[in-house]
């Protein structure tokens, strides 16, 4: 069976998407599947942040594994000049949105190049939603059996920004052909799969399904960290604070226990990512700062040593913007849950991360409750036991297991066509 992937990022991208596509698309390869994968190429990649290359993440590709690189316009100085244009974006709309919708002009021209022929069926990833465009027309052109898979939510995401009501219709509209055409409609959580179904229930029907992130065990051993010294417990949080996602939560939480100077020889906190100027003076006028640690971004596979090398790992998600539950399955997570140390999750109380640390075992509360948060923190600092997750439950979440569930709907889709 070969699959073309239409993915649009992969390592050396140091990005959430690029790291997840690629355990699925390996996860693939071991169970069989002759996947080849269409992505832009990682120099016109237009960075919404600093340091988002990660060369040594390159030996996690295998040789021979088959790559259709796409010089993408996005990072052309022109096409940037007119995306920080609102005038501009507002009369093009049709052009840039959904986002990165530039990116997939440049992949028709290599797709026009490639024996189409050669396939067994497509897959198309989100992010970008602009990348189901592309599963669109090769429906159309190929009549091949198409998975489309969402790890966030299109026109219903509540974090989206809205433009205009025109824009917020366009998006629906685009989502509506998507969902109507493709063969099976997949999402990283069940929480996901709801939303949509709640949404667009008559163009659904019986085709949607989930496959959850999956962790690759061996990455966690290819590089070392420092072995924890002796001291106060150690708990690690990795990833970018942005936009709703905020340790003012946690900040304040802690800053109710006492002083900075008496909690650092009982806790630790080190974080790896960016950390808001504002939020770090947040900790200095709380006191917090000979309990926090508070480092830059570093390689992808060295956040995976570091996770083993910490006493425990600490979600800090973003609070509902709406009633409701929280339909995102974090990657970061997933990739905890390969560590095998204890997990704290701040996080909606109702949702996709809230469920998994039930699943597996852990600690949460809820993000929009300090008094919660203080009182487990008050626990942990009197010496409260942590245990890791469950094995036998964590497995679940295996990219072997994941990309099985994966191979499982390409199959149903295919209908005897596999070569």
């Amino acid at each position: 069976m070969r699959v073309l992937a239409v993915v649009y990022c992969l390592p050396p991208l140091l990005v959430p998407a690029a790291m997840c596509y690629l355990k699925l698309l390996l996860g693939l390869r071991e169970r069989g599947v002759d996947v080849e994968a269409l992505a832009i190429r990682p120099e016109t990649f237009a960075a919404p942040l600093e340091g988002l290359q990660d060369p040594s993440l390159e030996q996690l590709i295998p040789e021979d594994f088959v790559i259709h690189w796409v010089r993408s316009p996005e990072n052309h100085p022109l096409i940037r000049l007119l995306k920080r244009s609102d005038h501009v974006h507002r009369a093009l709309y049709r052009v840039f949105e959904p986002r990165k919708r530039e990116w997939i002009i440049a992949a028709r021209r290599v797709l026009r190049r490639l024996d189409l022929s050669r396939y067994d069926a497509i897959l198309t990833c989100s992010q970008p939603h602009a990348n189901h465009l592309l599963g669109l027309e090769l429906k159309s052109e190929l009549g091949l059996p198409w998975i489309a898979y969402f790890s966030d939510p299109w026109s219903r995401n509540p974090y989206a920004p809205r433009v205009s009501r025109r824009v917020t219709g366009y998006h629906r509209m685009l989502e509506s052909q998507v969902l109507a055409r493709a063969d099976r409609v997949l999402f990283t959580s069940p929480e996901m799969e709801r939303l949509a179904r709640d949404g667009f229930e008559d163009l659904l029907g019986e085709k949607t399904g989930v496959v959850p992130h999956g962790y690759v065990p061996s990455w966690y051993n290819i590089v070392r960290a420092a072995p924890p010294e002796p001291g106060p417990l150690r708990l690690l949080h990795t990833g970018h604070f942005y936009g709703p996602r905020s340790p003012a939560p946690l900040i304040d939480a802690l800053g109710q226990l006492g002083s900075g100077a008496d909690l650092a020889s009982r806790l630790s906190l080190s974080f790896y990512g960016s950390f808001p100027e504002a939020e770090q003076e947040r900790v200095r006028q709380t006191g917090l700062e000979p309990v926090f640690r508070i480092h830059g971004t570093v390689p992808y596979l060295e956040s995976l040593a570091l996770m083993r090398e910490h006493d425990g790992l600490l979600l800090v998600d973003a609070p509902l913007k709406d009633e409701g539950e929280s339909v995102f399955l974090p990657s970061k997570l997933v990739d905890y849950l390969g560590a095998e140390k204890p997990v704290i999750a701040l996080t909606p109380r109702d949702g996709a991360a809230a469920r998994v640390i039930d699943e597996v075992g852990g600690y949460r509360r809820d993000i929009s409750d300090r008094a919660a948060i203080t009182d487990l923190f008050r626990e942990i600092v009197a010496g409260r036991p942590l245990e890791p997750p469950r094995p036998e439950r964590t497995a679940l979440y295996l990219y072997s297991a994941t990309a099985g569930r994966m191979l499982d709907y390409i199959e149903a889709s295919l209908g005897g066509r596999a070569t």
